[in-house]
């Protein structure tokens, strides 16, 4: 017999690891009369189960009365799980405007790891609501994606991937929806485990290595997005996958001194000085630049040789990278990232201050920069020598206090 305020439309269920699961049944006729909700699964939780299908049978009310069903949208399926809240993640203004295209497929093979990690009680982890997901819980599902699907475990940076991704997404939605999303992130503070890399920078020699190498495969706008990657600091899904630097950019007019970097992915844009009154302060990339043919409004294009002149994509440019580097004999670590990294190292190396680096790379913090700005020998033997400089100048000092104070003792 059922206990008082059981809700309509409920079964039963025994599964097959054990316990009972309950599910939300309606009539068939409803739904042959144009409901638009069919049976759902309510999970193991009882208490979590009776209020959903409260929230569904009022749902199903306002149908049968004819009242606007969608002013309920806590009763469509998958309602304030973890699965509805990537849905909404996805939807938001913050993953439309910083989330760039380059960076979505990784960003969407972590959220459905999270999603499709199986459950004690045989569904997926999108299914579990979000007043369900305990920091216990997070620690369980952060085990099973080290393991991935084959068991295995050692797949520490997805795992440590989408435990940020997962920390970012309840924040974002938790200000869209705080009734739904609890203020508590239990996403935060996981402990980590596995060793972070560090990727690898290209120098000035390497990138411009590539960019020769591109040029002798017969992709020399290619090679151009190597340098502007490196000298001017345009993330290259921008500068070749969306031609965001036009040859109109290049000394235009109005500003003959300068070229202008746009950057999507931060909405920052930098007018970069090309010369001062010492002379030219890129002109390896400029010589470059002069000598390539115009395809088009922007300056990467493809040759055209199977149409007209248009973006690369990024898995083709990433292919042609690869094999030009490997005809050259470059490393593998010879990317198109590579030169964006090797360039702000490179500022780091010069000794430019963060605020002198960030006016550079359109960066709006420090600690962005720093993400880039690699350490190196270099820095460590500027480093080194300032702090000899210091102690040399200090000492001289010290020691003519020393040899004042000395000299009034003797006269006393």
């Amino acid at each position: 017999m059922k206990p008082a305020g059981w809700p309509r439309y409920v079964i039963e269920k025994p599964q097959k690891g054990g316990g009972t699961g309950y599910h939300w049944n309606p009539q068939k006729r409803d739904i042959d009369k144009g409901f638009t909700l069919g049976r759902e699964a309510l999970g193991p939780n009882y208490a979590q189960a009776i209020a959903r299908a409260h929230i569904l049978n009022a749902h199903l009310d306002d149908w049968r009365a004819g009242r606007e069903a969608q002013q309920l949208p806590e009763a469509q399926p998958g309602f304030g799980t973890i699965g509805w809240l990537f849905d909404q993640y996805r939807r938001s203004r913050p993953y439309r405007k910083r989330v760039g295209d380059r960076a979505r497929p990784g960003y969407e093979r972590a959220m459905r790891s999270i999603e499709d990690t199986p459950t004690k009680d045989g569904r997926t982890v999108a299914a579990l609501s979000l007043s369900s997901i305990s920091t216990r819980a997070v620690d369980r599902i952060y085990e099973r994606l080290q393991e991935g699907p084959r068991k295995k475990k050692g797949r520490y940076t997805q795992a440590n991937y989408a435990i940020n991704i997962a920390r970012r997404a309840w924040k974002v939605v938790h200000r869209l929806h705080p009734n739904v999303v609890p203020t508590f992130n239990p996403w935060i503070g996981v402990e980590r485990e596995g060793k972070k890399g560090v990727k690898v920078a290209a120098t000035r020699r390497e990138a411009y290595a590539l960019a020769a190498a591109l040029k002798a495969i017969g992709e020399p706008h290619l090679g151009a997005a190597a340098l502007i990657s490196f000298e001017w600091h345009q993330r290259p899904e921008h500068v070749v996958g969306l031609g965001e630097l036009t040859w109109a950019d290049w000394r235009p007019p109005q500003r003959p001194k300068h070229v202008q970097v746009r950057h999507p992915k931060t909405g920052a844009m930098v007018w970069l000085p090309l010369e001062d009154g010492q002379g030219r302060l890129y002109p390896e990339i400029e010589a470059y630049l002069a000598d390539l043919p115009r395809l088009g409004v922007p300056v990467v294009l493809t040759t055209g040789t199977r149409g007209p002149a248009r973006p690369y994509s990024m898995v083709y440019a990433q292919r042609l990278v690869r094999e030009a580097r490997e005809k050259a004999g470059l490393g593998a670590h010879v990317t198109l990232d590579a030169c964006r990294h090797g360039g702000m190292t490179e500022l780091g190396d010069s000794g430019v201050s963060e605020q002198g680096g960030m006016s550079l790379t359109g960066h709006s913090t420090p600690q962005a920069l720093r993400l880039y700005v690699k350490r190196t020998e270099v820095q460590r033997m500027i480093a080194a020598r300032q702090r000899r400089a210091w102690v040399e100048a200090n000492e001289t000092a010290s020691d003519v206090r020393i040899g004042r104070q000395t000299k009034s003792q003797n006269e006393r």
